[in-house]
């Protein structure tokens, strides 16, 4: 199972994190993926620019990249979050890989099992079918979508 940015300890919750070196990686990754062709986006176009908050597309793969400076008590908000063609979460490599992140579409995000058949859970959630009783459970209670 590879490394993830966003909810790991490589950063705080939600990106926030004083942490330099996440921060230079995620900026890493922005440029790997821009050099291999990803079409790129500002995001908030009229508010922020592509060096903040960046969407990138890619053979019906979708990214949203976040490296914001002085972000409140924090030195950085920096994140990446990534989506197959099929809507569902796909884990993050460390280091930019456009085959290890086709890869995440048989890759369960809960257990960490390869190269298997992924289910939807909640909105964009990507488990084994093993894992996906439990994630339900978890959740999609009752009013989940409201």
């Amino acid at each position: 199972m590879t490394e993830k940015f966003g909810f790991t300890e490589m950063t705080e919750k939600f990106g926030f994190t004083d942490n330099d070196n996440v921060y230079q990686r995620i900026v890493e990754f922005r440029d790997a993926a821009i050099q291999d062709g990803w079409d790129a986006k500002p995001r908030y176009p009229k508010t922020e620019p592509i060096e903040t908050a960046a969407s990138l597309s890619k053979d019906g793969f979708s990214m949203m990249i976040l490296t914001r400076l002085q972000c409140g008590k924090w030195k950085y908000e920096a994140t990446i979050a990534i989506w197959g063609p099929d809507g569902l979460s796909i884990d993050v490599p460390t280091v930019y890989s456009f085959k290890e992140i086709t890869k995440g579409l048989r890759h369960c995000n809960l257990c960490g099992k390869n190269d298997v058949n992924t289910e939807r859970f909640s909105f964009a959630g990507r488990c084994c079918a093993e894992c996906l009783p439990e994630a339900r459970k978890k959740h999609e209670y009752p009013g989940w979508y409201n």
